[in-house]
């Protein structure tokens, strides 16, 4: 990418909260950051020694210096444009029974209230949007009232890609993944009050919002592309979770379906925008959280907004 594109990028972006894509805003409400897995829990594949040598490259923002844990974001985009409020990926949620995984269990994050400081109401998101049926995308589709799971945005239609919502809607297929309820307590509530909608892949929000098939990590994850203006964005989802595999695209995560479907998807991600004005908006990556790709050799490595 050109210094005069990076600078015409970054001239219109406040760092880890607001970003404008033309006629586009984008705001990052974040759930948690902090030091979350072992190197090889997350990439199985890693090398032992690698974790030495990208802890020195990458530095104490991606992964922790003591406990050489690779540290994670958890964060919800708002889109806002002149039609519509979307929000984009929902997190863990609070108050959900995720015995398996201590990470999420009964959290008392204070989403919510970082949600409504963006001046943003519940009431106000027109779409919902999961970039994937994982149980950290999901748990603030709903939230606990009296002792029931409600929408946490009461007037929202919920996106679901067709593809997605059939592979995880076997019972037998979730168990094999976690054995949480986390299908039962943040998906099934919302097709239950009928808000819940299946769409393509490739569904379109409007003109300038739209979604691009990008399996591997889940057969029906999908990425969410924004273009204003001259300006483009894509909200990649867990197609790569971590600043490393732009280094090493190879290293698949632990919780893909598919890993080596999901490395070809991401190589191919990673080529395709390597060198462009593409904000590139990940969903684990820690603050500021977005960036740009550039080359490094036969492989790639990460450019973070404000750098």
């Amino acid at each position: 990418m050109s210094s005069t594109l990076a600078r015409a990028a970054v001239a219109t972006a406040t760092p880890g909260l607001r970003w404008s894509i033309g006629a586009i805003t984008v705001v990052r409400v974040i759930e948690s950051e902090k030091p979350a897995l072992p190197a090889r829990v997350i990439f199985p594949t890693a090398p032992a020694e690698a974790v030495q040598r990208y802890k020195t490259l990458l530095g104490p923002r991606s992964i922790d210096p003591a406990s050489e844990f690779f540290i994670l974001s958890l964060h919800s985009f708002i889109v806002r444009t002149r039609h519509h409020t979307i929000v984009v990926d929902a997190c863990s949620g609070n108050d959900k029974e995720r015995p398996a995984k201590p990470h999420y269990h009964h959290n008392q994050w204070p989403y919510l209230e970082r949600f409504r400081a963006t001046g943003v109401r519940l009431e106000d998101v027109d779409f919902v949007f999961c970039t994937h049926l994982h149980i950290d995308h999901v748990g603030w589709n709903t939230r606990l009232v009296n002792g029931h799971w409600v929408p946490t945005f009461p007037n929202a239609r919920y996106l679901f890609a067709r593809t997605e919502w059939e592979h995880w809607k076997n019972e037998a297929t979730r168990k094999a993944y976690a054995t949480d309820p986390y299908f039962e307590d943040s998906v099934l509530p919302i097709v239950e009050r009928g808000q819940a909608e299946l769409v393509a892949s490739d569904y379109h929000f409007e003109d300038s919002i739209w979604l691009e098939p990008s399996p591997g990590h889940t057969p029906g994850h999908s990425c969410v592309r924004l273009k204003s203006e001259g300006r483009q964005a894509v909200m990649s989802g867990d197609l790569i979770h971590h600043p490393v595999q732009c280094f090493e695209p190879e290293w698949s995560s632990g919780f893909c379906t598919d890993p080596v479907a999901s490395a070809r998807t991401r190589r191919a991600f990673l080529d395709r925008h390597a060198e462009t004005d593409t904000l590139i908006m990940p969903a684990h990556f820690p603050t500021p959280s977005v960036g740009w790709v550039r080359r490094n050799g036969s492989a790639f490595r990460f450019a973070f907004d404000g750098e």
